[in-house]
């Protein structure tokens, strides 16, 4: 067994408690200081545990059909997501500096698996996407070993321009948690119902890893103030973080505070756009006229979902007409599931989307990048979902006990 092999496989064996921030899991891993995925990387040793470990390269444009190919294959062509069975769309994103493939090889040149991963620079935060492992070679490959290396090569080679990394890991996937775990990622938000694969609502989970400046160094002075229905989602990362006391505030008579008047005006102003792309995404902005607010986000029709809201207001008023206004689309749209990030520094919005329906499903700490004042902002994860399934679902024990913390663990286990 090759050094790298016989260091890794201490490694993997550690007190998951010894990995809590990206300096630490790369310390674990020394020899991810070594793969250059340029040219790629193969253990000296190609067996682990009986199985073979596949290599692992950056894909290039001319692997884009076969990425496609894999995706189609693993899901059936049910994956919800259509742009990775798209191959100019893969091609496009392979060409660009913001986002990089993985694939994972058997020799002499069988492409058995991808990854991807996008860079947001403006914003220091990476995250992995689009993990596909095809079902013959399951069994005979070493996909822990694979997968935790394409996730430390990345991190190192951008260990300068990317303080935050994380993943939307599905629930029905125990082995990706816990290779999540292994390389120091922690569970910080539940999107239940999310996604729908192979024609099934499933429920995932957020994880997340910081580099210490970002979490220690960079985060916002400013003290947490929320609502108290998110007080279980706080308290976890609370104990895993060791974050500081929030302020609880309540409006539990805030609606009734609002300018009746002021609402029926923006209620005349409003003006709604959307535009469509190739696969039947839809990017919805409402807009105030005369005004520079708005509420943005982005409408997946085939797997009726909301995501990625952006707003800008100036009043509480323009927010609840908004919401509103959102309430109505849900309706309209048929959707199943909306969710969006908040300021953990601002109860009153929160207390408006919570009245509007939305729960509290994590609380994220240093998530949002601010320039101005060159400091990470935490948030809170809010979201209107259906009732929640669990068919499937498969957790490690991280994540069962950060589901109970945050009071959504007995949701799904009495469905």
């Amino acid at each position: 067994m090759d050094n790298h092999l016989i260091m890794f496989s201490k490694n993997i064996s550690k007190s998951k408690e010894d990995i809590i921030t990206i300096e630490d899991m790369l310390n674990n891993y020394p020899y991810s200081r070594e793969m250059d995925l340029e040219k790629g990387y193969e253990f000296e040793n190609s067996r682990r545990n009986g199985k073979k470990i596949p290599s692992l390269k950056f894909a290039t444009e001319e692997d884009a059909e076969e990425i496609t190919n894999i995706f189609k294959e693993v899901y059936e062509n049910t994956y919800p997501y259509k742009r990775m069975e798209d191959i100019s769309e893969v091609r496009s994103m392979i060409r660009s500096p913001n986002y990089y493939w993985i694939i994972f090889r058997f020799k002499p040149d069988k492409a058995i698996g991808c990854i991807g991963f996008h860079l947001d620079f403006k914003n220091k935060i990476g995250n992995f996407f689009g993990f596909a492992f095809r079902k013959n070679y399951q069994h005979e490959a070493d996909i822990s070993t694979a997968s935790i290396a394409c996730v430390i090569a990345p991190m190192y080679k951008f260990k300068d321009q990317i303080l935050i990394w994380f993943a939307e890991i599905r629930s029905s996937f125990s082995s990706i948690q816990y290779i999540a775990k292994l390389t120091g990622f922690n569970p910080t938000a539940f999107f239940p119902n999310k996604d729908i694969f192979f024609n099934h609502s499933e429920s995932e989970i957020l994880f997340t890893i910081y580099n210490r400046k970002s979490l220690f160094n960079y985060r916002s002075s400013e003290k947490p103030k929320i609502i108290s229905q998110a007080i279980f989602c706080y308290f976890y990362a609370f104990q895993k973080y060791s974050l500081e006391l929030p302020t609880i505030k309540s409006y539990d008579t805030l609606e009734s505070k609002l300018d009746k008047d002021k609402i029926v005006n923006i209620n005349s102003l409003l003006k709604r756009k959307v535009e469509r792309d190739k696969f039947g995404n839809e990017l919805i902005t409402i807009s105030i006229k005369g005004t520079n607010s708005f509420f943005e986000f982005l409408h997946y029709d085939n797997i009726c979902i909301a995501e990625k809201v952006v707003y800008k207001v100036s009043n509480l008023e323009e927010l609840y007409v908004f919401i509103e206004e959102i309430k109505s689309i849900t309706q309209e749209l048929k959707l199943r599931y909306f969710e969006a990030y908040l300021s953990a520094y601002d109860p009153a919005h929160q207390t408006i989307f919570f009245n509007a329906g939305f729960k509290p499903t994590g609380y994220i700490p240093a998530f949002k990048y601010n320039k101005a004042t060159n400091s990470y902002e935490d948030q809170v994860l809010f979201v209107y979902h259906e009732k929640v399934s669990n068919k499937d679902i498969k957790l490690i024990p991280e994540t069962a006990e950060f589901l109970k913390i945050i009071k959504y663990f007995k949701e799904i286990k009495k469905t």
